[in-house]
């Protein structure tokens, strides 16, 4: 236990070292989720003439755009930036030439990946603070005390399911040597089939399909909450679903990553380019 806290802090340590030797990339994931949804904000109150809609509000359960698609780029900045972070972690590691080094070595991967997996939530979570901050102020969006405690609770949640994901990513990135593509494409997947954007109830298929995705759980729960000020008692529903979602993520992307470490190990292309 010693050993495996041991390296989850330097695992931890040496990510945010990494980051904070590239202050652009701070500055992106900081500012740029919000700034990229102004445009569809402006695309919302041309095609609808102001800022509320009822139609909307039949799908959405409020008719305020605005707020609902800046949730949506908030919460779904843990998702990406976990994804990218993990994928690109593994894929750095084998440009530094340390990757061999790290799966050769006697410690336990699990806790390399989890201090990895971590590292990407805190960094996430001062993006995400950032994020709020600005919506509030520069959107008008409202923030109590109250609610607070709710939302870092199915944040909690969403961010067990994102490790699974993005640990099973990372096992995909030691066969393919490459991540960028293969989370372009699960991010759009992921805006095309979760209510980032808009409500999924838009459409019968998108509305199935989404129902296997955590974030979809995770910003109804927290647009309840946030937007509707429903109470946790009656989303409870949502949250039970994203803890079971959780469990099989968490396993199903273990088990990705150690059948393809050992398929790596077997063939002997960790060092391939």
């Amino acid at each position: 236990m010693g050993n495996d806290l041991f390296l989850i802090k330097e695992e931890i340590k040496k990510n945010i070292k990494i980051l904070l030797c590239y202050p652009v990339e701070i500055m992106f994931w900081a500012i740029f989720p919000v700034l990229w949804v102004i445009p569809f904000i402006f695309q919302g109150q041309a095609l609808v003439g102001g800022v509320t809609s009822a139609q909307f509000k039949e799908l959405a359960g409020t008719e305020q755009f605005v707020p609902f698609i800046l949730t949506g780029a908030i919460i779904s900045t843990y998702l990406f930036s976990s994804l990218y972070g993990m994928g690109g972690n593994i894929r750095m590691e084998s440009y530094w030439g340390t990757l061999e080094y790290i799966l050769g070595s006697p410690a336990r991967k699990i806790s390399i990946l989890m201090g990895k997996a971590l590292s990407e939530s805190i960094s996430s979570t001062f993006f995400v603070t950032t994020q709020v901050i600005i919506c509030v102020f520069g959107f008008g969006l409202t923030l109590t005390m109250g609610k607070i405690l709710p939302i870092l609770l199915v944040m909690l949640l969403l961010v067990v399911g994102l490790y699974g994901m993005a640990i099973a990513l990372a096992g995909v990135t030691l066969q393919i040597k490459e991540s960028r593509s293969l989370v372009h494409t699960i991010e759009y997947l992921f805006y095309l089939f979760s209510p980032i954007r808009y409500p999924v109830g838009i459409n019968p298929v998108i509305a199935t399909v989404s129902l296997v995705i955590p974030l979809t759980y995770a910003l109804l729960a927290i647009r309840g909450i946030w937007l509707l000020n429903q109470p946790m008692s009656s989303l409870w529903k949502y949250v039970g679903l994203l803890a079971l979602l959780d469990v099989i993520f968490v396993t199903v992307g273990y088990l990705i990553f150690h059948h393809m470490e050992k398929k790596v190990r077997r063939s002997g292309s960790v060092a391939q380019y």
